[in-house]
């Protein structure tokens, strides 16, 4: 099972070297998923996903699932200090499942355990006044 994991965590990739930690203004929204080990909740998180990739992609959301043993995301890996200042930043405690959800102003908008509900995370985002004027100017292609 854990290679099944670690394939899809290089599958979806997100977040590279470049991923602008001390940025005030983020080119996308983010969802990092904190967790103290690969296991039960960071395979169904993995899963649901994948299941929900289209209206993740089509919110302009990147997803970075972090354990100490590695954290990746859709354009590779996280460095080590990386991950450290984001956990920091974010006040996430080691041994906890923490989900943040990073608007594109850099700032948390909301913040969740081990149960992802991507209704009510979609819900968060087209709330925000940045998506609404991506509404206004797109229309949807992921089927309802």
């Amino acid at each position: 099972m854990k290679q099944v994991i670690t394939a899809m965590l290089l599958s979806i990739s997100g977040v590279a070297m470049s991923y602008p930690l001390d940025s005030d203004y983020w080119a996308h929204r983010s969802v990092l998923f904190f967790a103290p080990q690969q296991d039960h909740a960071v395979e169904k998180f993995l899963a649901d996903e994948m299941r929900y990739r289209c209206q993740i992609q089509e919110r302009d959301l990147v997803v970075v699932v972090m354990t100490p043993q590695q954290a990746l995301g859709k354009t590779g890996p996280v460095a080590s200090h990386g991950v450290s200042y984001l956990r920091d930043k974010y006040k996430v405690e080691d041994n906890k499942h923490i989900a943040v959800l990073i608007g594109k102003d850099g700032h948390e908008k909301h913040r969740w355990g081990a149960t992802t509900n991507w209704q009510e995370v979609f819900e968060i985002i087209d709330a925000m006044p940045m998506r609404k004027q991506e509404m206004l100017n797109n229309t949807s292609v992921c089927s309802a």
